[in-house]
């Protein structure tokens, strides 16, 4: 279950985003991959929801899973975009190029991405407030 890592990993940058701009809650995370990378959205969800269910920061936050459009560049005329449907069934992912019809492809392949992240990061008049606060209890 490659899920768990990916959203352990996401989490981990995303934490380090947060603490970088002195964020207080992480509210929405947008990732996205390639179909190829064969990602459960189910599981990866479930992961999220475990791996962030014992960390304040990202109590209440969503975890969104966009899948990338499949892309292929044919070697034989060039042509960059989506595959013919039509895979060749005795290999994985050789697709069929809809302009030539060629079956040297090859898949371009990207990795997950975060996308977008929404913070909750505390304005400076609130920051201020609060160390006012402080001063005033202590």
């Amino acid at each position: 279950m490659h899920e768990y890592s990916l959203a352990s990993a996401i989490v981990e940058q995303v934490e380090k985003i947060a603490l970088e701009h002195k964020a207080v809650k992480v509210k929405k995370i947008i990732v996205s991959a390639s179909p190829y990378e064969l990602i459960i959205p189910e599981l990866l969800y479930g992961a999220y929801e475990i791996i962030v269910s014992e960390n304040e920061m990202f109590k209440g936050s969503t975890l969104e899973y966009i899948v990338q459009k499949a892309e292929i560049t044919c070697l034989d005329c060039g042509y960059q975009g989506e595959p013919d449907e039509e895979g060749d069934p005795e290999f994985a992912y050789n697709f069929k190029c809809p302009k030539c019809g060629g079956r040297d492809t090859h898949i371009n392949m990207k990795s997950m991405v975060i996308e977008s992240i929404d913070l909750e990061i505390p304005s400076e008049t609130e920051e201020q407030e609060k160390k006012k606060e402080e001063n005033i209890v202590n």
